[in-house]
Order: C-alpha cells, then structure tokens, then sequence
C-alpha cells in the first residue's frame, strides 16, 4: 500500500539520515578544491613579491606622467584611502582643464596628486615637511606606479598574456603618514575577442613610499596575489577588499590586505 511505502522511505532515511546530509557537503567541498586548484596563468604563484624599476630617462618618466594624466581623467580609475577617505568609489580629485596642450594638462595632474598627497599628510603631525616638497620623491613614486608600466612588465616578466582588464588603482596615506599604492586586474590564461573580465584578478601592493628605505634604492618592491574571479566587476573586487584596506589605514597593519 502507499502507506507501507511510505513508512519504508522514512526508515531509509532515519537510517541512512547522517550519510543523505554529509553528501551535499563534500560536493560543495570538492567543487571549492576544482576552484583552488585551478591552474594561475603563466608563472604566477598565489603569491610572491615583485620588483619595478624607477623610470630612468626622460622619455620613461614623460611616458608615466602621461599614462597617469589619463588614468586619472577617467575619474573613475584611482580610488584614495585615509584616514578621512574610507568608503569605496572616492576617487582622487583632479580636474584637469580642456586644454588641447598635453603638457599642461599632465602638469595640472602632477600638482593635483600632489596637493592630494600634501593636505592629507598636512593633518599628521611630523608626517610632512612642507618646505620641503618643492621636490618630494613620494609623489613621483606614486605617480610612477599609477600608469600603465608596472602593470604591463609585471604580467610580461611572469609570461601571462598581456590582456589586462578594468585595472583599479587604490592610493592610501594611513593614520601615521604612511603612503602606498596598490593595483588591481582581471587577467586571463585563455585571450578571446571581447573579454571584459578575466577569471583570475592580480593584486600588486607597495611597500611605504616615503619610507627613509627607499630613497637608498632605484626601485620598489611590491608583493602580489594571484587569486581565482569571484566577480567580473573590478568595483565589487575592490569594495570587497575595504575592511581589510582599513586595517592598514587605521594601523598599518597591511598583512590582511597584502594576503587577500
């Protein structure tokens, strides 16, 4: 009768209850280790460091300070942390004039970045030598890194193809004075036309630029992650990231975010 069946069904599965509901749990387990243990594109580890050269000519240093004018005209590419910046999509502020001269528009984005970088080091005590900034290599550095070359030689020198999507840039100054930049990527094993999104995302992050440190060498160390696509929008990778953004804005404890 249907009544016998029905009761046979509920013993099998009183029975076997323990086993019914561990199964859902290792498919959700085997489909994370398929996740994880995707191959990274080219020579990428999960996680290694990284090295940029200074630009040393003229030509290499006009070169950035053109790909940054660019970059920051888009007024969407170059989110700023502080310790009064916080929240996702505040981007740095240059408003640049509708000047056909390139030079002077590059020049504007150069003093833009650098008044940025002055008034929010101005509210840290000792962080800043005003007098001093007439020439003040932090903000070169920081200008270097914001252009398209330590993107471009960071997935060439690890033979990852050099389709580079919806890079973010993220310029921080913490609570101490600290100033560091990070860069952000979807890249791709597998070029196709009309990408928009890969489905791994790189991370390089800076060491502190105005660190007594590195004014002794002609070059920055970053570390980098390479991490699986969860989102194929680079705003949602970097909101996701504040929490762990502000634990180094707030203590500079820069781990959390270096490692996510």
């Amino acid at each position: 009768s249907v009544k016998s069946q029905s009761e046979a069904m509920d013993a099998i599965v009183d029975k076997a209850g323990p086993a019914l509901l561990v199964l859902p749990l290792l498919a959700v387990i085997a489909a994370a280790l398929l996740f994880r243990r995707r191959k990274l594109p080219g020579k990428l580890s999960a996680r290694g460091t990284f090295q940029h050269e200074d630009p040393a000519s003229a030509t290499a240093i006009a070169e950035r300070h053109r790909d940054f004018c660019r970059i920051a005209a888009t007024k969407r590419e170059i989110w700023v942390f502080s310790s009064d910046a916080r929240k996702p999509g505040q981007v740095l502020p240059v408003e640049l004039p509708d000047d056909s001269d390139p030079a002077a528009r590059e020049k504007v984005a150069y003093q833009k970045l650098k008044f940025w970088l002055t008034m929010e080091l101005g509210k840290i005590p000792g962080a800043v030598d005003l007098g001093m900034t007439s020439q003040w290599p932090v903000v070169d550095r920081a200008l270097w890194f914001m252009s398209a070359s330590p993107g471009f030689d960071f997935v060439m020198s690890h033979g990852v193809p050099p389709m580079i999507m919806q890079a973010k840039y993220l310029l921080f100054v913490s609570k101490t004075g600290q100033v560091r930049v990070a860069w952000l990527a979807f890249v791709t094993d597998q070029v196709k036309p009309g990408l928009t999104a890969g489905p791994f995302v790189v991370k390089l992050v800076s060491e502190d630029l105005k660190a007594a440190q590195r004014d002794d060498r002609s070059y920055s160390k970053f570390t980098y992650t390479c991490t699986p696509a969860r989102y194929d929008d680079m705003e949602k990778v970097a909101s996701g990231l504040v929490p762990s953004i502000l634990q180094g804005i707030d203590h500079d404890k820069w781990e959390s975010f270096e490692r996510a």
